[in-house]
């Protein structure tokens, strides 16, 4: 009877364990898929906007091609960033623990692949996005994705 108690008590431990693997593992590919679909929408959308409109490192407002203001903003307290244009607002990442923007010109410093830091909008080439994400599982704090980064050129920038 002791012997199928400890072999019971083993089999439950090790089936708890698994499926708690199991489970972070799940969660950390969903929370990795949506930061990657994060950043590939941000790319091709900034890549193609006309110019920078006003800069905050939270905030960022872009003129679209065709006219139109259109907003990146991250909330702290709602852990989420949303895209806002024509007064529609749409979800593009929750769950951020943190988001920087960064403004910086073409031109990288000299001897380094870093480029050049800028402090006016109208300087602005390429925009530097820095962001980290994590998620709770069964009440703790379970899967934290590394930080996302990226430098997006404004292409349709006027040199």
């Amino acid at each position: 009877m002791a012997i199928a108690s400890i072999f019971i008590t083993v089999m439950v431990s090790m089936s708890l364990t698994t499926g708690r693997s199991f489970a972070e593992i799940v969660n950390y590919v969903d929370l990795d898929h949506n930061n990657r679909l994060a950043l590939d929408n941000l790319s091709r959308e900034i890549r193609q906007v006309s110019f920078l409109s006003s800069f905050d490192p939270a905030s960022v407002t872009f003129m679209d091609n065709d006219g139109q203001p259109v907003t990146y903003q991250y909330s702290s307290s709602n852990r989420s960033l949303t895209r806002t244009k024509n007064g529609t607002s749409t979800l593009l990442l929750n769950e951020c623990d943190s988001l920087q923007f960064s403004m910086y010109q073409r031109a990288p410093l000299t001897n380094s692949y870093d480029l050049i830091p800028v402090t006016e909008v109208t300087n602005c080439k390429v925009i530097g996005i820095n962001w980290t994400c994590s998620r709770s599982l069964f009440g703790r704090r379970a899967n934290t994705e590394p930080a996302q980064a990226a430098k997006i050129v404004l292409r349709n920038k006027q040199q």
